[in-house]
């Protein structure tokens, strides 16, 4: 709407409130007695505290089209829809939550962090990431990255490269001289023991030190970083890495004590008599899954998990030449890869799967291949083979189904169909279990799935100071899962300290919709550079090279920025005031109302229905609405008249009468509006006046109506005076000449 000074002076009254953003749902009762039900959507800018500075415009790295200006220029997410609005306030717009924080189990503000990447503002994009998340350069590495598999842009060609993107920030600040380390809050006394040193229960000290809580950790293995440190092979993830950014929480004042046992070096009852007030469980999965099978207890058949540990520990480790993997999974890729570079020259990986079904991710399956591993599917061992009181090989049956009709694990086999495989070693990788023998001794209670039991949303295990999480809460799941699940940790425990009741709040919806693509160019995305496949051998040296910061930006800039508002919060940093309030919730509300006013006002028509005028192919061929923000002083080009293809101003600008207007073939619009024959004459005057060189100006018309008090004077002195000419006609066609130019 156009503001009028008796509006603003509306605004500023006291009994008027105006309610921007808000529908009229339902409307009962009777004259002097309304209720009208309201719709409000947040504009996540409180007005009470706002100032209308734009310091939260400033800082916006989002630019979408501003439509009040008919898309003719860009404005901000954090935006004031035009300078004289009333209320005089900025909003934030959204499109719901973006589908990859949505989907990320950490909720990482994807979206920010990249937004932020483009503009090169690096160092708060690792801020940003931090704050939902203590490990991006860890899972920049080792991240299953869900939120790729709903990215928007992989609906056009391929998703954005999101993991090796929060790589690139988290590499650039672990090499730079001043690493971040966040903030702490107000030192607090109470104590609390973190028992297991994986991702889980480092990210769970992480966001217990930023609560200023005087936080400890105990490992039982003598290097920290758990399964992250001693289940996944280095040629994955650096151990410098693992100690760089285990060394920010360390910097934070969280102590980390190795080859520490719970249930044997301490306990629940030293614990609390050390004055701990709380103690979480992330002890991990630290044990493989066997086969119960015929020969397993011969001389050269290792348990996957405990082979990759061994090697990660520098034991050493003999598997021969000919080695055979067990298992289908993550863990059964990595100990054949490891296998691989510790000196095996042909490593087979057999599993029940067939090939589409491999629980391994796919990335991984194709990186065995790439290195000379055979995978052999559907099959299943029967017994390991003996010579000489060793291993000799493996006698293996057929798998013909691996799930029910219901989906569930239950394998199926041919008896009759064998298969025998030669092997020195037989590396077991079919899963993974927990060392719970310390429930032994501790009054820490066990499911029936052998697994810890707890509140699966306040993870609190029925001693009422004692939760647990990660892998040994429920089952082997991911590093980023696993960082999630220790931030809800500690959410927990905070609140347990505090007296704050543990689950009031806790369930979120993390709902989102995506943006229509259509017209949406396709873009490669930038490829991962690896090191050969001949450095590789022998050798743990990392595979992955990183992304360059010309890499990351251009990959960055593929993003289609579906959530609108990044939610990078630098808006938030920005407003002093503190006005800006991204909690704030869609609302329904009654009110009571004596009489209502009707003035809905109207919608444009939309020629780009018409093929005859190529409105959406030519970017000189304008609306009314568009040509009037043209002409405005706060327009996109301050009322300077140019042509939008170039900047240029026009020499011949030609007028378009009737269009959608007595139509009843394409639009059922039978009618004439009655008011664009003078709409048109008065922007064609206004046009001569703003052109700095003469400018032709012609008005093309069926028939012209300008009955209204003076509206023939005012068509005379146009034609007459200011020289505009009418053209009587039925235009047919629009078509492109040179220099943009139109005929």
């Amino acid at each position: 709407c156009i503001i009028s000074p008796k509006l603003v002076e509306c605004g500023r009254h006291l009994n008027i409130d105006i309610l921007t953003g808000t529908e009229v749902l339902a409307v009962t009762g009777e004259a002097g007695n309304f209720q009208v039900k309201l719709r409000e959507q947040p504009r996540y800018v409180d007005i009470e505290k706002g100032t209308a500075c734009g310091e939260c415009e400033k800082a916006c790295p989002i630019e979408v089209p501003n439509l009040f200006d008919q898309g003719l220029r860009q404005r901000k997410a954090a935006y004031k829809l035009f300078p004289q609005a009333m209320p005089s306030a900025f909003a934030i717009e959204k499109r719901g939550t973006a589908p990859c924080k949505a989907t990320c189990p950490a909720h990482v503000s994807v979206q920010g962090y990249i937004a932020l990447i483009n503009q090169g503002k690096y160092r708060e994009a690792l801020e940003l990431f931090k704050e939902a998340h203590p490990f991006p350069a860890i899972c920049g590495r080792v991240c299953h990255h869900p939120c790729e598999g709903v990215c928007t842009r992989g609906e056009l060609d391929e998703p954005i490269a999101i993991e090796y993107l929060h790589r690139f920030i988290a590499d650039l600040d672990l090499s730079s001289e001043t690493r971040y380390i966040p903030e702490i809050e107000e030192s607090r006394e109470e104590k609390v023991a973190i028992i297991g040193s994986g991702p889980a229960g480092l990210t769970a000290a992480y966001y217990l030190a930023r609560e200023g809580y005087q936080v400890t950790v105990f490992e039982k293995l003598p290097v920290v970083g758990g399964m992250m440190a001693v289940g996944i092979p280095e040629y994955r993830l650096p151990r410098d890495t693992i100690a760089a950014e285990i060394q920010v929480i360390q910097d934070m004042g969280v102590e980390i004590k190795t080859e520490v046992s719970f249930g044997e070096d301490i306990g629940l009852g030293s614990l609390k008599k050390d004055g701990y007030k709380a103690v979480f469980l992330a002890t991990g999965l630290h044990l493989s899954r066997m086969l119960n099978v015929e020969g397993e207890d011969l001389p050269g058949v290792l348990p996957g998990i405990e082979f990759l540990r061994d090697v990660a520990l520098r034991n050493k480790v003999n598997v021969g030449k000919q080695v055979i993997v067990v298992g289908g999974g993550n863990v059964a890729i990595d100990a054949a890869l490891t296998a691989k570079r510790i000196g095996a020259e042909e490593v087979s990986l057999v599993c029940l799967e067939k090939r589409e079904e491999m629980p391994a991710w796919d990335y991984e399956i194709e990186e065995a291949l790439e290195e000379g591993v055979r995978i052999v599917n559907s099959l299943g061992p029967k017994s390991l083979l003996e010579k000489a009181g060793k291993l000799s090989g493996i006698e293996f049956k057929r798998c013909t189904a691996v799930f029910d009709e219901k989906g569930g694990f239950n394998p199926q086999y041919d008896e009759t169909d064998l298969t025998t495989m030669e092997a020195e070693t037989a590396i077991i990788a079919i899963g993974q279990a927990g060392d719970l023998t310390f429930t032994e001794k501790e009054a820490v209670t066990v499911t029936n799935r052998g697994t810890l039991e707890a509140d699966p949303v306040t993870l609190q295990t029925p001693l009422e100071w004692v939760f647990a999480g990660g892998d040994a809460l429920y089952g082997p799941k991911s590093v980023v899962e696993a960082a999630a699940c220790g931030k809800e940790a500690a959410e927990s425990i905070n609140r347990y300290i505090n007296g704050v009741d543990l689950k009031e709040g806790r369930e979120q919806d993390w709902s989102y919709e995506k943006p229509d693509t259509t017209g949406e160019p396709r873009v490669a995305r930038i490829p991962m550079q690896d090191i050969s496949i001949d450095e590789r051998k022998d050798s743990f040296k990392e595979i992955s090279l990183g992304f360059s910061e010309e890499g990351a930006r251009a990959e960055a800039e593929r993003c289609l920025e579906c959530g609108i508002c990044s939610e990078c919060y630098q808006c938030v940093s920005a407003c002093l005031p503190g006005a800006v309030d991204h909690s704030m919730k869609q609302r329904e509300r009654t009110i009571e109302v004596g009489g209502i006013v009707l003035a809905p006002g109207f919608t444009p028509f939309d020629p780009s229905q018409y093929d005859t005028y190529s409105y959406f192919e030519h970017p000189n061929v304008v609306t009314s609405m568009e040509f009037e923000r043209i002409l405005s002083a706060t327009g996109p080009f301050e009322g300077h008249l140019v042509r939008p293809s170039d900047h240029k101003e026009p020499e011949r600008i030609a007028w378009l009468q009737c269009v959608g207007s007595r139509d009843i073939n394409r639009c059922d619009h039978s009618y004439c509006s009655a008011v664009c024959c003078m709409y048109a004459i008065k922007e064609a005057v206004i046009a001569k006046e703003h052109s700095e060189k003469p400018l032709d100006a012609a008005i093309f018309y069926m028939d012209m109506r300008t009955y209204g008090k003076d509206f023939e004077k005012y068509y005379n002195r146009a034609e007459e005076e200011n020289g505009v000419r009418f053209i009587r006609s039925r235009i047919h066609s629009i078509d492109p000449l040179e220099d943009d130019h139109l005929i």
